[in-house]
């Protein structure tokens, strides 16, 4: 299949697990351990990880493997892991979920595993030469880039991404969800379209930023609800462990063998979805570092890595050495103008046929400013003052009504605040203590403000 793990990734020569490692499963946890950094004891001394059945290879010093990082001995333990997986012939392709073992059922994520160092794996560049790395032409020669490194790193936790969702996916329908399998195969429609296009047309069929958000809202709901169900599987674990029960005793409907195998299915259904969010999140930074090794092969050519611009195929890129150029340099392309359009329209009036200039942009037609002749004519005898529009008469009349206005309005508002209920010591000082409607309502708030005071 075209997203399988090519041979390569194997060992070459039939290999065993490291002393100390009595389990494939005890395998897949130590190398779980060292990705996620956990402070764990190597299973021997001198931390071997692979060790040749072959009597004629050379064995491993000490000073090569305790160079690893817990990555790497990660990566080795995880590749002699699936080695062991296909040589023992633990799944077929045609076998369902409930045909696997229940014991077998976490070593399906070894792919997944794999993906996740790969993406974790750091990026190491060999220090320069002595004489500077420059060659006779002029040209810097140095080792691989870091971004090259990490593309190589990222393409291959793809495929591993791959791998473990087509396994699963061959397990039938019981294994992941529909959803879950509507956007896998999204992704691989996607993908057939952007290797069969050429490159015009490869960001049109890229998905849009609502259809990528609506994708992770939803992946997000699955994430959230298989790590509820996750949480309670692991809380009977541990409400069984408390109370004491024997494995074959069921309790909320299932014994300890259904539970681990339960809990298993969904940590693959998690792993199913973390992959496809890492798979997104993977292709982004693919395109970062494509152009991070354009610029950096740029700048070993000498050229200002600035100046480059994708040309989509046609031709080349500006900023790199073209054939049939001496010198490598390039006449720079003229930007791009716009599509221009001229609307031709008749005055009402004067009859007179009239040319507006358009130019096109994102689909809508915009005017063109332009300068003409006819414009600058109105505007000759303007003045560049804003002219009067009444006189000082006209000015005083106006501000004359308005503060008459204004007057009225202050007396009705004076005279319908007198009216409004008030407390007593206040009718007092306006004479209003014969009003009996005023005073009832005074005596009202009274009792309100007492009552307040008292609370």
């Amino acid at each position: 299949p075209r997203h399988f793990v090519d041979s390569f990734t194997m060992p070459s020569t039939e290999s065993e697990l490291a002393p100390g490692i009595t389990s494939l499963p005890e395998a897949l946890s130590l190398a779980i351990a060292w990705i996620d950094g956990d402070d764990v004891a190597p299973p021997v001394a001198n931390d071997s990880i692979i060790r040749s059945s072959d009597n004629n290879a050379p064995p491993q010093s000490d000073a090569v493997t305790t160079q690893q990082t817990p990555i790497e001995k990660a990566i080795s333990l995880l590749i002699n892991l699936q080695t062991q997986i296909s040589r023992n012939g633990l799944f077929s392709k045609n076998e369902a979920l409930e045909d696997v073992p229940t014991s077998s059922l976490g070593l399906l994520g070894a792919e997944y595993q794999l993906g996740r160092a790969y993406l974790a794996l750091p990026t190491y560049t060999a220090p320069p030469p002595a004489n500077g790395g420059a060659t006779s032409n002029g040209i810097t020669n140095v080792g691989p880039s870091p971004s090259l490194l990490r593309k190589q790193n990222i393409t291959r936790a793809i495929e591993y991404y791959h791998s473990f969702l087509k396994r699963l996916e061959q397990l039938g329908e019981d294994m992941l969800q529909e959803a879950t399998l509507k956007e896998y195969h999204t992704m691989l429609d996607l993908e057939d379209m952007n290797d069969n296009s050429t490159s015009n047309n490869k960001r049109s069929s890229r998905m849009t930023p609502s259809q990528i958000r609506e994708m992770k809202i939803q992946r997000f709901q699955r994430k959230k609800a298989t790590t509820q169900k996750r949480t309670h599987l692991q809380s009977q674990f541990q409400r069984r462990s408390r109370l004491g029960l024997p494995a074959d005793e069921p309790m909320e409907g299932h014994d300890a063998e259904s539970l681990t195998r339960t809990l298993s299915v969904e940590t693959l259904r998690m792993h199913a979805e973390e992959s496809l969010e890492e798979m997104q999140s993977s292709k982004s930074e693919l395109e970062m570092l494509e152009m991070a090794i354009k610029m950096e092969s740029a700048r070993m050519h000498g050229m200002d890595p600035r100046m480059m611009r994708s040309n989509n195929g046609a031709g080349g890129s500006r900023g790199m050495p073209q054939a049939g150029m001496a010198d490598g340099r390039r006449r720079p392309d003229p930007s791009p103008q716009p599509l221009q359009m001229t609307q031709i329209t008749q005055h009402p009036i004067t009859g007179e046929l009239e040319y507006t200039k358009q130019r096109v942009s994102n689909g809508q037609l915009l005017p063109v400013q332009q300068i003409q002749r006819q414009e600058i004519s109105k505007t000759v005898f303007r003045p560049g003052w804003n002219q009067p529009t009444m006189t000082l008469a006209e000015l005083g009349e106006r501000e004359r009504e308005e503060a008459i206005r204004r007057s009225e309005a202050q007396k009705v508002a004076e005279g319908e605040a007198m009216l409004r209920p008030r407390r007593y010591e206040q009718l007092v000082k306006d004479g209003m203590e014969d009003d009996a409607g005023l005073v009832e309502a005074s005596a009202k708030l009274d009792r309100a403000w007492d009552d307040w005071k008292e609370e």
